[in-house]
């Protein structure tokens, strides 16, 4: 191989490595500025037991004005209508789950055009009361991340000024508020990101197209060169 082809070869490896380790390592579309995320709420963040008993305070306390849509969890007053399940079932996408090594129907996902429709009059009423349609918050965690998430719910307005958001906790009359609050968090957490088994696969399967791709080049750049002797061109 040329000089020339070897710093070629480098340079694009260079690309290569550096795009990959901005989308999976430094990802730059997540929310940088830093909340205090109290030492016992980290701990119920990253328990994925919490993310379950989190998702049902999160039908309890915000799903009158909030839906998780990538985990089946739609508006209290749309999944209270009679052709609900109906629609579930025929125009949505089985999320599933496993418990006790078996296969379980977490709920449905629908899509978001379909899911608008049918929720119209009630993201409407939602307008109506609160200036804007709440957000889905299926990606929220990704966005804003878990300090951040902790602080907003504990204290809507201290976070957000003006916000619309009433606040539904309060420590001072309920001790385990703080506790109830991380794992919501939790669970929104476990909507965005995926199993940490999952996740190592992720890794090997991002580390093995790298190496793919690296081997691929050199291997092209070898080949290239003995094509180019057989034909007579140096």
């Amino acid at each position: 191989m040329s000089a020339a082809g070897l710093i070629k070869t480098v340079f694009f490896t260079l690309i290569t490595v550096g795009f990959f380790f901005i989308i999976w390592v430094y990802n730059p579309f997540a929310h940088k500025e830093v909340y205090e995320l109290p030492e016992e709420a980290a701990r119920i963040v990253g328990d994925p037991k919490a993310a379950l008993e989190g998702r049902e305070l999160f039908k309890q306390s915000c799903s009158s004005c909030h839906s998780v849509r990538y985990d089946g969890v739609y508006l209290m007053s749309v999944e209270a209508k009679p052709e609900w399940q109906k629609i579930l079932k025929t125009m949505g996408k089985p999320i599933l789950e496993t418990q006790d090594g078996k296969v379980k129907i977490k709920g449905y996902y629908l899509p978001r055009d379909v899911y608008e429709a049918v929720a119209l009059q009630d993201l409407e009423n939602l307008k109506a009361s609160f200036g804007k349609v709440p957000p889905d918050l299926s990606t929220i965690y990704l966005a804003r991340g878990p300090g951040y998430l902790y602080q907003f719910i504990m204290d809507p307005q201290k976070v957000l000024p003006g916000t619309s958001m009433p606040k539904l906790f309060f420590p001072e009359y309920d001790k385990e508020a703080p506790q109830k609050v991380a794992k919501i968090v939790a669970y929104l957490r476990s909507v965005s990101e995926p199993s940490p088994s999952e996740k190592a696969k992720r890794l090997v399967m991002g580390v093995a197209t790298v190496g793919y791709f690296i081997l691929m080049g050199f291997i092209l750049w070898f080949y290239r060169k003995r094509v180019l002797e057989k034909m007579g061109i140096s």
